[in-house]
This record gives structure tokens, C-alpha cells and sequence, in this order.
């Protein structure tokens, strides 16, 4: 489902006027989210690029007093359900039952990740785990880095140098961690940086942590994947269409395609304020939920080539559409990353 060369110049048409799109829409409450998409049409993708809405309940148009034109500047939209998942981290569980929750050595992506502590999410305190998503290496450090959301392993309270638990804290029967890695840096904010000739905003929610003395690691390599990632996407309208995979600890191996690397996304900040998230890559799953609560932190890769597209931030509620940090947002803040 790869764009044309003309469908590719098509996109970068639409995108340039987005901005205007988000101030005017995001003043009404019931759209969740706004960017250029692959349509969907009798609740299947096709070839055609829509200016796509997210709203949390679509009603029959009878119902909409002010509904979405069928075209804004002569481009089709869309408009789809769109409601994120409130909870992103999996509820601990005393009793371990699956090995991927287990102490696992050496470090792979998608095990077991959690904070030594509780975060504070939305306003509130919550105890949780989440997924590591791989180990990379740091330009100039001997020791490699777990890679995953900040909302995974960062609160309000949350100080660097924090310990990093795998297994899960909250997975051991005596809530106990030691020496599995330090939180080195993290971002939970839109940043900017370069994308081919533009300057743009896009969320990052991704921490990475540098790994204790006493435990060792396999780089690029990701639970129940053959596969080693081998490298960082690219990231420009080319991608759409791409099939990726992710392996998280809730909803394990899944497959789905990328829809969008334009959306914008109301999302709510440790505080419980909301955020307007920028630039996000969109991932519908091919066949039902692509991730779930748990699956936070999974790196995102394409199934052709083994290239990291990035981090997993979270889903929808009914969880066939995950929103990703760009590669590209991550490397313009950890340039010294590689696999």
C-alpha cells in the first residue's frame, strides 16, 4: 500500500496546511485528533490520503450539528473513532505467569520494564509496567541503554539516576529491583527539529537508561522476533503503507501498517494538563488491537528491513490504532544512538 510518486507529493500539499487545521479544530472539544491519513472506507484502508478527524463517538450525520466537511480545499476527509486509552501501563500482577515478565538476561526488547517506585500519570499516583523496547548502544558509554516511554519509568516525582526494574518491580513477590539500569534522560514534550528541508514539532515520549554492571544485553534484539533491528527509519511520506511489527508484553507480536506521520493528538502530561501532541506516526493493526495497556515502550520496526520507526506512546480504547515517537524526533535529541 505504498504511496505514489504522485500521492507522496500530494501529502506534503496537505501537511503544509495542517497547522491552520489543528488551531481551528482543536477548539472544538469532541475532535481527539487531526492530521493527513490514509482514508478508510467501510472500516478499510485504501490508497487515498484524507484530511482525517478523530472524534471519541462517531453519530450518524443526522445527529452532528457541525459536522466535518466531505472536502477542505478540495481534499477529501475522514473521520474516525479516535479515543486514547486512558491507562497505558499494565496492572501489576503478583503471579508471573508468561517468561517475557520475567528476570530475563540478557536485556532484549519487549520484557518487562518498570520504575522503582510509583509515577504520578494524569494527576495520580499508579503502579504499573511497561515494555522495554530494545537495547541501543551510546556514542562514547561501553554500557548500552534500555530504550522505551517516558511515561513508562517517569512521573511528576521521578529523579535521573532513578533505579529501572527488569523484571518489573511490580512483577517480584517482594516489590524488590536492584542494579538493572539507571534513567539516564527522557523527553515528554513536543520538540523540534529537522525533517528533510522543514523544521517541525513532534511528540517524544521516550526515556532511555543505562544498564547496570551486573546484567547483560543483546542490542536490537526483541522478544519472539527473529529478526535484529538493525537501524533507525527514515521518516517522510514514503513510509506510509509500511508494514511494521511491534512485541509488547500485553498484546506480544502484532503486525500493522502506518497511516499517518502528521497527526496531532490531545494526550494528557504527568500532571494531568493536556497536551496537544504533534506529529505523530499513526499504526492501524491488521488484524484488531495493535497494542494495549502493558505494550507501552515496544519499538516499532518495519517488517521489511528491521528499521526502528519508534517508541509505542499508547492506543486507542479499542486499540486498533496506536500513536508512535518518531525515530527521528529521537535521534535529534540522543544523536549518539545506534544499534
Amino acid at each position: 500500500m505504498k504511496l505514489s510518486n504522485e500521492e507522496l507529493a500530494l501529502h506534503d500539499v496537505m501537511a503544509a496546511k495542517l497547522p491552520d487545521l489543528i488551531e481551528e479544530y482543536f477548539k472544538r472539544p469532541e475532535i481527539t485528533s487531526v492530521g493527513v491519513s490514509l482514508k478508510t472506507v467501510n472500516d478499510e484502508l485504501t490508497h487515498q490520503l484524507s484530511y482525517t478527524f478523530g472524534v471519541k463517538k462517531k453519530l450518524p450525520l443526522t445527529k452532528v450539528s457541525n459536522p466535518i466537511p466531505a472536502t477542505i480545499s478540495g481534499y477529501p476527509t475522514d473521520v474516525i473513532e479516535l479515543d486514547v486509552q486512558p491507562n497505558t501501563l499494565a496492572e501489576p500482577n503478583p503471579v508471573i505467569e508468561a517468561t517475557r515478565n520475567e528476570k530475563t538476561d540478557p536485556l532484549i526488547g519487549g520484557i518487562s520494564i518498570s520504575a522503582n517506585g510509583a509515577l504520578m500519570h494524569g494527576g495520580r499516583e499508579i503502579r504499573g509496567n511497561g515494555t522495554l523496547g530494545v537495547m541501543v548502544n551510546k556514542k562514547n558509554d561501553d554500557n548500552p541503554y534500555m530504550m522505551t516511554c517516558a511515561h513508562v519509568l517517569v512521573g511528576t516525582t521521578t529523579k535521573l539516576d532513578a533505579d529501572v526494574c527488569q523484571q518489573s518491580k511490580w512483577e517480584t513477590t517482594l516489590d524488590y529491583c536492584h542494579d538493572c539500569a539507571a534513567l539516564k534522560s527522557y523527553y515528554h514534550e513536543n520538540v523540534s527539529f529537522q525533517r528533510g528541508s522543514s523544521t517541525i514539532s513532534a511528540w517524544l515520549d521516550c526515556a532511555i537508561a543505562r544498564k547496570g554492571w551486573f546484567r547483560n544485553a543483546t542490542i536490537g534484539k526483541v522478544y519472539g522476533i527473529g529478526n535484529v533491528i538493525g537501524g533507525f527509519a527514515i521518516i517522510n511520506a514514503s513510509i506510509i503503507g509500511e508494514e511494521v511489527c511491534k512485541s509488547g508484553i500485553t498484546t506480544e507480536v502484532t503486525t500493522g501498517d502506518i497511516t499517518s506521520i502528521t497527526t496531532s493528538l490531545r494526550l494528557d502530561n504527568f500532571d494531568g494538563t493536556e497536551v496537544i501532541a504533534t506529529n505523530l506516526t499513526m499504526v492501524r493493526g491488521r488484524s484488531g488491537r495493535f497494542s494495549n495497556s502493558g505494550d507501552s515502550g515496544s519499538a516499532v520496526f518495519t517488517t521489511n528491513g528491521s528499521l526502528l520507526v519508534g517508541i509505542l506512546g499508547g492506543s486507542t480504547v479499542s486499540g486498533d490504532q496506536a500513536f508512535v515517537s518518531p525515530s527521528d524526533a529521537i535521534l535529534s535529541k540522543w544523536p549518539g544512538l545506534s544499534f
